[in-house]
């Protein structure tokens, strides 16, 4: 009974904090006092341990860092640049977003970031050239998130910190190349059938960009500094956001409390609060209940296709980095060995982080909230919405065939 009611206190967080407009983090913080301190007598401190602090400090870090870039202009004026070079042609636009929401998330501000900066030029420079307003937010939300579960930008960071603290192991660039894999095809399917292909020959207008400014450069640069040192130096990604955002303020690049205030707290704090919870939950029984319903009606065959379903389903209207991920990834090493090890925790996991980002083009997920957001005035949005759900389910059934063939055939092990 105490195994049924954790797992439902998952749940009921996500629903009234949907209901409620209230950070599901916050619900999730108050259930695992109440669960654990009165079902499970834990104390307040050894509930406090289950607080993801690595995971915290690698993603203030380098979300820090990034903040400043954002804020002082440099990676909107580095789109404008790279904009610019499309020369008004429409069909290369479409594709330079989708490359360029790629290439930003990847290098570290992740996919909420990368999208959150590019989609109301985007949506912009579609709505004024007649091109459309749904292809356009399609590419560059899976564009953001193909780039989204790089190793050094914030979703990748948590889905490779789960799967360490899990027991899975150093998944490496695993999850990220076979997330970008997925869907540069699925993207590219998307864009025939919406026939974007057939603008070539067609132009717009596009403005130039500014110079960059001497903070601008320094802040480049820094970016560069980070990328070879994380990837060759192997430092730590959060001390290495840390240190680099100090620098930028010593020299002057970036104001201290704005690029505070830009760090996004509320999916931080969301995915540290579910955190707590699950581990309450986990210890109470329920992530072991679930593994075993997992069990029972998956096999070697299915367990791949399911587990897509599963996480994407659930990621139309919850936060993949702050609850799908959180909730489905420690089940993964009890679920191989009752399946024989006939499918690995890292295919799994792999599995999970995949097919959950991938569905986020839902208008009630964040990424597509944020297309949304970011419609220009006198657009239908009630077309819109519904469009984009369609578009969140087919992205679901694609990646589940598409991962389910990959395990098949022996691709992913």
């Amino acid at each position: 009974m105490i195994e049924i009611v954790s797992l439902l206190s998952i749940l009921i967080a996500i629903i009234i904090g949907i209901i409620k407009n209230v950070n599901v983090g916050f619900i999730a913080l108050v259930f695992a006092f109440f669960l654990g301190t009165l079902l499970g007598g834990l104390s307040p401190s050894a509930i406090i341990v289950f607080w993801p602090l690595n995971l915290f400090f690698t993603t203030v870090g380098i979300t820090l860092f990034f903040s400043i870039a954002k804020v002082n202009g440099t990676l909107e004026n580095l789109s404008t640049a790279i904009i610019y070079r499309s020369q008004g042609s429409k069909i290369k636009i479409q594709i330079i977003f989708f490359l360029l929401a790629m290439g930003l998330a990847s290098i570290g501000p992740g996919n909420i970031s990368a999208a959150a900066l590019l989609l109301p030029i985007g949506l912009a420079i579609a709505y004024q050239s007649n091109m459309s307003l749904l292809l356009m937010s399609v590419l560059i939300i899976q564009g953001s998130i193909a780039g989204g579960l790089s190793p050094i930008a914030p979703n990748g960071i948590v889905a490779l910190e789960l799967a360490r603290i899990n027991n899975v192991g150093d998944l490496g660039l695993s999850i990220y190349i076979l997330n970008m894999i997925s869907i540069v095809i699925f993207s590219s399917l998307y864009f025939i059938a919406m026939k974007g292909h057939k603008m070539n020959g067609q132009k717009t207008e596009v403005s130039p960009p500014s110079p960059f400014t001497k903070e601008q450069k320094i802040t480049l640069f820094s970016i560069l500094i980070l990328i070879i040192w994380v990837i060759v130096g192997k430092v730590h990604v959060g001390f290495a956001g840390f240190t680099l955002a100090v620098a930028l303020f010593f020299l002057k690049a970036g104001k201290q409390q704005q690029a505070i205030g830009q760090v996004p707290w509320t999916t931080i704090l969301q995915i540290c609060g579910a955190a707590v919870l699950i581990g309450v939950v986990g210890e109470l029984g329920g992530i072991g209940m679930l593994t075993k319903f997992l069990a029972g009606i998956m096999n070697e065959w299915t367990a791949v296709g399911i587990m897509s379903i599963l996480s994407g389903a659930m990621a139309t209207f919850a936060s993949a980095v702050g609850v799908v991920m959180p909730t489905l990834i420690p089940t993964t090493v009890n679920l191989s060995e009752s399946l024989n090890s006939a499918v690995s925790p890292g295919v799994l996991t792999i599995t999970i982080a995949v097919a959950s980002h991938m569905t986020t083009m839902s208008p009630l997920s964040v990424m597509g909230a944020l297309a949304l957001g970011s419609m220009p005035a006198g657009v239908d949005e009630k077309k819109l919405f519904r469009n984009m759900y369609i578009v969140a389910f087919v992205a679901l059934a694609f990646v589940s065939v598409f991962l389910g063939l990959l395990h098949q055939l022996g691709i992913i092990q």
